[in-house]
Parts: structure tokens; C-alpha cells; sequence
């Protein structure tokens, strides 16, 4: 398998104005499909990419519009024709710079303050992106049946397990909590049944800013001149802001375990002060905030993918209460945050 990655890479790299050096071909670790290859420039990287030549050239284009506009991410490289990508075997690839830095600690304060300035600087700067091929995989239509239909699903979820005599462990935590949690969704959907929220949705696309939504680890780095640098974009889109700063709080009190008012006050400070969010974007905000997404994507790995709920172990029944316990500390640090910052409904 790796000689024949190795040749596929070579053909990749013959498309470019570059030579690989030895025979040192890494996988990225984490990554399935991302290498590290050694050439006469130094280290690249070689990402096989998804999608049609739209989607493809759609995110090219909007990485050397965030890299002109000072967002920190890699450089991706061109061939000796000038184009973006290569195609080989039915397999596309893009070759980007590597970039040194360390991955961010979403336990260190300070860490994440350089994580939610560089999130802020993307939205700000992309805000009116222009599309020059038409092309807009846009994500914001979508947003408000999304919390819908996962509403129903966790009611669906509920009924089928209570018509169960012998509920396993995670079945009995699922019913144990299912209820408080529904009325978070009723909450969340209370406010995106306002009716200036079609109104505020428009709004937030007309700005078409670009979001990030990969916030795993190994997607962030913090450069050695202290910048967030952002190392995969295969999940850029269009779409509110609110997604990317929800996901954020969410990954980061999880690491506090329990959300933390004051924590989140200074990060939505750094943010404001960066891209500030009008009254509408801060209600939808407030809106996804408050849905229960941590609870929901937890079943939803089980019941959804038909994973055996009566095989789950035990470190991960504990990551699951772990999960539970952030979800319940939410609900009155958001409302206290919005009170006390004046963004009432």
C-alpha cells in the first residue's frame, strides 16, 4: 500500500515545480489522507480533497482571498500550469505549505483567546465574500430545520425507548435526562419561531461570511508568531458565524468541565471587538447555543448509526456523563450571559 501511495504522490508532485528529496513519505498523524513529503523547497504537504471541480476551486479561491486578507492559513501551491489542484487515478490533490507551530490548548486560557481572535478575523474579513464562479455551498437554510428535526428525533428516540422493558445503561441515561433537555430545544426553537427571525437569517447570509467548522486539534495550530493558523479548510462553507462560535464554546467547556460565565464574557469580548454581531446574530446565537447539540450527537452516534448501545464500555458511559453534566451547566450561564450584556429577546 505505501509503494503504491508513493507513486501516486510522485505523480502528484511531478505536476509541480518540485523535487522530492529521498524517500520519506509520512502520513500526517490523525489524518488518513494527508502527507508529509520532503522536497527541494522544503516540507509540503499533499492533501487528497474531496468534491467536484467547484466545490474544489471554490475553496482555493476563498483561501488565497482569507490568506490576502490576513487569516492566517497555509499557501496552497500551484502546478507548473498555474492550477489549484491535480487530478490522478479520479483523485484530486491539493499541495499546500507546511507551517510550523504547536496545537492549541483549549485549557489555557490564553490559548483560547488567540482561537476565537483568529475565528473572529475570518468571519470579519470574508464578510461580503465574493463568489467569482457562482459557486456558494452555502449552509444557512438549513440551520433552523436542522434543530427541528433533531428535536423530533430526540422525542422519536424517547418514545421508542420507553416502549423497552429491559433498558440497558445507556437507554437509562437517555430517559433520565431526555426531558430537561427537550425543554432546552423548546427554548432554542422559541426564539427561532420569532417572527424577525427570517429576517435575521437573511441578514447573516447577505454578509456571506465563510466559516471555519473544523475544530479538532489537529485541523489548529498556533504559529511560532503567536497566530491561529487555520491547516484544513475541506469543510469551509458559508454559513452564520454563530456555528463557528458555538462549536468553539462547546469544545472548550467541556475541556473546563462546566461552562464558566466569566470565561465566556472574555471570549466573547476578544470576538466582539474583532467581528461584533448585531442584535439579530447575537438572538440566533443565543438560539444555538442553548439547543443541546453535545446530548443530541452523543445518542445520535448510537441510535442513529446502530451502534450497540449494550456494548458501550464503561470510560465511554463516563465520557457520556461527562457530556451531560457541560450540557446542564450551560443553560443558566447563557442566559445570565446574555442578561447581563443586555441582548434580551
Amino acid at each position: 500500500m505505501e509503494a503504491f501511495f508513493r507513486d501516486i504522490i510522485k505523480k502528484v508532485i511531478s505536476n509541480y515545480p518540485l523535487e522530492v528529496k529521498g524517500s520519506t513519505l509520512k502520513f500526517i498523524e490523525g489524518k488518513k489522507t494527508e502527507w508529509s513529503v520532503d522536497t527541494n523547497i522544503g516540507e509540503v504537504r499533499l492533501k487528497n480533497v474531496l468534491g467536484d471541480d467547484k466545490v474544489i476551486n471554490f475553496k482555493i479561491h476563498a483561501v488565497d482571498f482569507l490568506r490576502n486578507n490576513g487569516v492566517y492559513t497555509p499557501e496552497i501551491l500551484t502546478t507548473k500550469l498555474g492550477e489549484g489542484f491535480v487530478r490522478i487515478e479520479d483523485n484530486n490533490f491539493i499541495v499546500f505549505e507546511s507551517v510550523d507551530g504547536r496545537v492549541p490548548n483549549y485549557e489555557i486560557e490564553d490559548d483560547m483567546i488567540i482561537m476565537i481572535n483568529g475565528i473572529a478575523s475570518l468571519h470579519n474579513v470574508s464578510n461580503g465574500f465574493d463568489f467569482s464562479d457562482g459557486q456558494n455551498p452555502s449552509l444557512v437554510s438549513d440551520w433552523k430545520n436542522d434543530i427541528q428535526n433533531k428535536y423530533s428525533k430526540l422525542i422519536l428516540w424517547k418514545e421508542q425507548r420507553n416502549k423497552i422493558k429491559d433498558l440497558n445503561e445507556v437507554d437509562e441515561l437517555f430517559l433520565k435526562y431526555v426531558n430537561s433537555f427537550l425543554k432546552q430545544c423548546e427554548t432554542s426553537l422559541a426564539i427561532v419561531s420569532n417572527p424577525h427571525f427570517e429576517e435575521w437569517k437573511e441578514e447573516a447570509r447577505d454578509t456571506n461570511t465563510l466559516s471555519y467548522q473544523n475544530f479538532e486539534e489537529k485541523n489548529l495550530a498556533i504559529g511560532e508568531d503567536g497566530n491561529l493558523y487555520l491547516l484544513d479548510m475541506s469543510l469551509l462553507a458559508v454559513d452564520l458565524p454563530i456555528s463557528d462560535i458555538r462549536k468553539i464554546l462547546n469544545i472548550v467547556m467541556t475541556k473546563q468541565d462546566g461552562w464558566k460565565l466569566r470565561l465566556m464574557e472574555k471570549m466573547m469580548r476578544s470576538y466582539q471587538a474583532i467581528n461584533p454581531l448585531k442584535f439579530g446574530q447575537l438572538q440566533l446565537l443565543k438560539a444555538d447555543l442553548l439547543f443541546p447539540h453535545l446530548f443530541y450527537d452523543t445518542f445520535s452516534a448510537i441510535y442513529e448509526q446502530k451502534e450497540a448501545s449494550d456494548r458501550i464500555e464503561a470510560k465511554q458511559i463516563s465520557k457520556m456523563k461527562k457530556i451531560i453534566t457541560t450540557e446542564f451547566s450551560k443553560e443558566k450561564v447563557v442566559h445570565a450571559f446574555f442578561y447581563e450584556n443586555k441582548m434580551k429577546e
